[in-house]
């Protein structure tokens, strides 16, 4: 994707166990193309190169002028860009398989969030209270639907929320509702950050 706006140019999902497959989606101009390839049981090959299955060519929804196309993980880093947003508010629009969604996120307050996380490559673990800015999420199809909906950020979908550490914008915690579990979170528990200056905490 596109840095810092987070629009899609190439993505691609590995389905393993029992139904092994291959998804991977280019997003043109015009229209997406969305390719499925499937292992050959008769030969030992990478993945990039199992034989395709099908293809097929999906025309974009209605779109706002200008709108940023992305996908539902990447809404982990649009999110901090909210915050510095005029209004503490932005529109993107997100794809699943065949779905598109318009998610609108918002700075909805701030919180005490209890961490316990590790920054990989160094040494420092990061434990305690932080403050952190609550970003909701408003999930609205957008075009006709096909199948069942597919909107959900790491398994959690219903009222989604991402709470942001204050100062260095890593998402510490998701909130949302996951299947047969109800309303629950999953919390932040490793993040690389990338080389940080000596003495400076995130």
């Amino acid at each position: 994707m596109t840095p810092r706006s987070g629009y899609l140019l190439r993505r691609s999902r590995l389905t393993s166990g029992k139904d092994k497959r291959l998804k991977e989606y280019h997003y043109a101009t015009e229209q997406l193309v969305r390719i499925r390839r499937e292992p050959d049981p008769s030969r030992d090959m990478p993945t990039a190169q199992w034989p395709v299955s099908s293809r097929r060519d999906v025309s974009y929804p209605a779109l706002e002028e200008g709108a940023v196309l992305t996908s539902m993980p990447a809404l982990l880093l649009v999110a901090g860009s909210v915050v510095e947003a005029p209004g503490q508010a932005a529109t993107v629009y997100v794809h699943g398989d065949f779905n598109f969604y318009r998610v609108r996120l918002s700075v909805v307050g701030e919180e005490q969030v209890e961490v316990d996380y590790s920054l990989v490559g160094g040494i420092q673990q990061m434990k305690g209270k932080r403050t952190a800015i609550v970003v909701g999420l408003q999930v609205d199809p957008v075009g006709a639907p096909r199948g069942d909906p597919e909107f959900s950020l790491l398994g959690l979908g219903g009222r989604v929320s991402i709470l942001l550490d204050q100062q260095s914008r890593l998402p510490l915690q998701v909130r949302g509702r996951a299947p047969r579990i109800g309303e629950t979170y999953i919390n932040l528990v490793a993040a690389d950050i990338g080389p940080t200056p000596r003495g400076q905490l995130p």
